[in-house]
């Protein structure tokens, strides 16, 4: 039995919970959240122990999913990696380089297993557009990745990422999902620049739109298009090679209905375009818990996304970030 415990009981330790609770050998043990309310739902739901800390976490679990706000973590993920925790990290792994560089560091220092939260690599749709992009047959050499992926997402009143203290904006938090699944499908990114814009003027500093170019190793390029602030919604995921070209693409934010490999146009089932990768990505945890997997993606790619995201903050010339 594996004992696993949240610090962060908000909505997408929900998520994982759901895996989770479907995992035999798996016990949730332990929730730490300063929301008394959210801690409580926490517990009744999976039989956690509520704590006050993660110092008082540590000696009941095995494991831990850090889901806080990421400004906040380095104190969490020190004290896991000290007592030799297992440690899945939510996106993004840090607000500012220099946190995501201080968490590398910890991590590595201490040799824990360590793992990223990006379950869009185990969404089946995708994984079967890096198997066509991996493959030199069909689509030949990749000359250009493209990603759309458009919703009507502003944070509401008590959402962390409204929080003045708290907010790291979209293009870290949310685009590090479309950063990492760009390096996924067609390698490292040695250069990115964008625009990003703020719409919202009661939340300044927080971006909801961007549009973006990357260059990657092998010299192709990518393009991004990312809004939370789009009346309309949209998703798209491509590759375009030498030979041909794959697209996902769906109606909603986060859909993927429809793969189209060269004008050949295929409904996907409904299993696959609904399942958002979360049970991948939970079964690839625990097993890496268990010895039987290497941490990918890990603290590493974590580092290189927020670098990336800054990057294109860096670029933008809008005057509010």
């Amino acid at each position: 039995m594996v004992r696993i415990g949240f610090i962060g009981a908000g909505g997408v330790a929900r998520h994982h919970v759901t895996h989770l609770l479907e995992h035999p050998e798996v016990q949730i043990t332990a929730v730490v959240d300063p929301d008394v309310e959210n801690a409580g739902r926490f517990a009744e739901r999976t039989g956690a122990r509520v704590l006050a800390s993660t110092d008082e976490a540590i000696g009941h679990v095995d494991a831990a999913y850090v889901t806080t706000p990421p400004r906040v973590r380095i104190p969490i993920v020190r004290a896991l990696a000290e007592a030799g925790r297992g440690i899945f990290c939510e996106k993004p792994l840090a607000a500012t380089v220099a946190d995501a560089l201080a968490l590398t560091a910890i991590v590595e220092e201490h040799g824990v297993p360590f793992m990223m939260g990006f379950m869009r690599r185990w969404h089946p749709p995708y994984r079967h557009l890096k198997e066509l992009a991996d493959d030199g047959e069909r689509l030949g050499t990749p000359l250009q990745l493209f990603r759309q992926r458009l919703g009507h997402l502003p944070p509401g009143p008590g959402n962390w990422r409204a929080d003045a203290d708290q907010l790291c904006g979209m293009t870290v938090e949310s685009v590090s999902h479309d950063i990492d699944l760009f390096r996924w499908l067609g390698g490292e990114i040695v250069a990115a620049r964008g625009e990003v814009l703020c719409s919202d003027p009661e939340l300044p500093g927080f971006d909801d739109t961007l549009a973006a170019t990357v260059r990657f190793t092998s010299g192709a390029t990518g393009s991004l298009q990312v809004s939370w602030a789009s009346r309309i919604q949209r998703n798209q995921c491509g590759v375009l090679g030498t030979r041909s070209a794959a697209v996902v693409s769906g109606a909603g934010m986060w859909s993927s209905e429809v793969l189209d490999v060269a004008g050949a146009v295929t409904d996907l089932p409904r299993e696959d375009a609904e399942d958002m990768g979360y049970g991948g990505e939970t079964a690839a945890f625990l097993a890496m818990l268990a010895g039987g997997s290497d941490p990918v993606p890990g603290v590493r790619d974590g580092l290189r996304t927020v670098e990336i995201s800054h990057e294109i903050l860096g670029s933008s010339t809008a005057e509010s970030r």
